[in-house]
């Protein structure tokens, strides 16, 4: 099924909050009914994450951030069917890292503590059909290992995410996802 969204992301661990970096979201998925309430679902999907704080003068912060992270991500995720109306999905995601672009009010910080490679998710969401197969979905993904290792070894950065203070210390994605699915039905051989 053919999938479209947007993510609204931050970086736990950049000292900056909020989901003020927007990307986009899309592919393809594969759903098998594994019985009449739970399904899994596999898919393969371009996704922009990151962080971006612009800077406010009239509060006295100049500082600007801004990294753009663009992702290869492979979700495998349970779907459970709450009624006839509503699903849940849980699930987990690895994602390759394509490239990045990194910025600051100093210049561009490419490469100078450079992103891992690999981006290892926990995923939650909560979806229902909408018209004409059509599916919406809203998903809250977050990495359970860093996406940078600190890399000052410093302790001192509060993490408000409870995953993010289990798994150690360095950067985290954190993203909340809007998702447009369209279902399409193959007919089996047995149905004809």
């Amino acid at each position: 099924m053919p999938s479209a969204g947007f993510n609204a992301c931050q970086v736990n661990g950049d000292n900056f909050s909020g989901y003020n970096k927007f990307g986009i979201l899309g592919g393809l998925a594969v759903e098998a009914r594994l019985s009449k309430k739970l399904n899994l679902n596999f898919g393969i999907f371009f996704s922009q994450k990151g962080a971006r704080h612009n800077p406010k003068p009239e509060k006295g912060d100049l500082r600007f951030y801004r990294v753009n992270l663009n992702y290869v991500e492979m979700p495998l995720q349970f779907k459970i069917n709450l009624n006839k109306l509503y699903f849940a999905s849980v699930g987990a995601s690895y994602a390759y890292l394509i490239n990045y672009q990194e910025d600051t009010e100093a210049g561009n910080w490419n490469n100078v503590f450079p992103f891992n490679k690999s981006d290892f998710c926990f995923n939650i969401g909560l979806g229902r059909p909408i018209k004409n197969n059509f599916v919406i979905e809203v998903r809250s993904s977050n990495s359970v290992v860093p996406i940078r290792n600190n890399r000052l070894g410093s302790t001192s950065v509060f993490y408000p995410n409870a995953l993010t203070r289990i798994f150690g210390v360095g950067m985290f994605n954190n993203i909340l996802t809007l998702v447009v699915s369209y279902k399409l039905k193959v007919k089996s051989k047995n149905a004809e």
